[in-house]
């Protein structure tokens, strides 16, 4: 299993929206564990869960 930081960027106005739909997307082989609200150049960051590389790549 591997954890991967994804950094993202919304409009302002999105970013509360965001963060629960993300936390509920479903994805094929990956978990998305947490997103959190960031300020600076990124407004989200995600961790997620892949078994390997190319799961996370999908």
């Amino acid at each position: 299993m591997i954890q991967a930081l994804v950094l993202i960027e919304a409009e302002p106005t999105r970013v509360q929206e965001l963060v629960q739909e993300l936390q509920d997307l479903k994805l094929d082989d990956s978990i998305i564990k947490h997103v959190y609200g960031v300020t600076g150049r990124y407004d989200l960051v995600a961790l997620i869960e892949s078994p390997d590389l190319q799961a996370l790549g999908n």
